[in-house]
């Protein structure tokens, strides 16, 4: 019966975040005013608390919800704003949450968007990094042109570490084997 309660509890909230984020006009399903600054610390309040859950009192299906409403909330953002400076790290957020519920697919094409509107957007090299991983060893069946993509814009990085460099260099190489047999054939040596 608990179970059954807390899956009614789960799907009606679901529901009404999904009506929200349909809703017209997002930023107003919100509860916020249109102004960007409004927005913006509505994203910050749920940062917040999203920061301060403390694992051990909360259900992963709870901590999700709130992990949804963050991301309806940088998605508002962005539709509402899509020049806005702050725009850019709402994407790179967005980015970085999708990578991190195993949503790869959707996670690469925010990192696409952002590349895109803000080519020189200030953490580049970790958003290339990621994209480039993300491409290599999480999205089936393996884009190894996507992953090339992303590598030789790091290589083409003035400012990217050599070191750095030289390990692209030798996974470019090696490009026709899975990360984990790649990882694997430099372990042997």
């Amino acid at each position: 019966m608990k179970g059954t309660l807390f899956n009614i509890l789960l799907f009606a909230t679901l529901t009404w975040l999904v009506s929200c984020s349909t809703n017209k006009n997002p930023v107003d399903a919100l509860g916020s005013s249109n102004s960007p600054k409004a927005l913006k610390d509505s994203i910050l309040q749920m940062e917040d608390s999203i920061a301060r859950i403390d694992p051990s009192k909360i259900t992963p299906a709870a901590y999700n919800l709130n992990q949804i409403e963050l991301i309806n909330r940088l998605e508002a953002y962005f539709k509402h704003f899509p020049k806005d400076p702050y725009t850019a790290d709402c994407l790179f957020k967005l980015h970085m949450i999708y990578s991190g519920l195993n949503a790869h697919r959707k996670s690469v094409a925010y990192g696409d968007t952002l590349l895109r509107i803000f080519p020189n957007y200030a953490n580049r090299i970790l958003l290339l990094e990621s994209m480039a991983s993300a491409y290599d060893m999480f999205i089936t069946p393996r884009d190894t042109a996507s992953v090339r993509k992303y590598y030789l814009q790091l290589l083409n990085d003035e400012k990217y570490p050599s070191a750095k460099k030289r390990d692209i260099k030798e996974r470019l190489k090696f490009l026709n084997l899975s990360w984990m047999d790649f990882a694997n054939r430099k372990q042997a040596r």
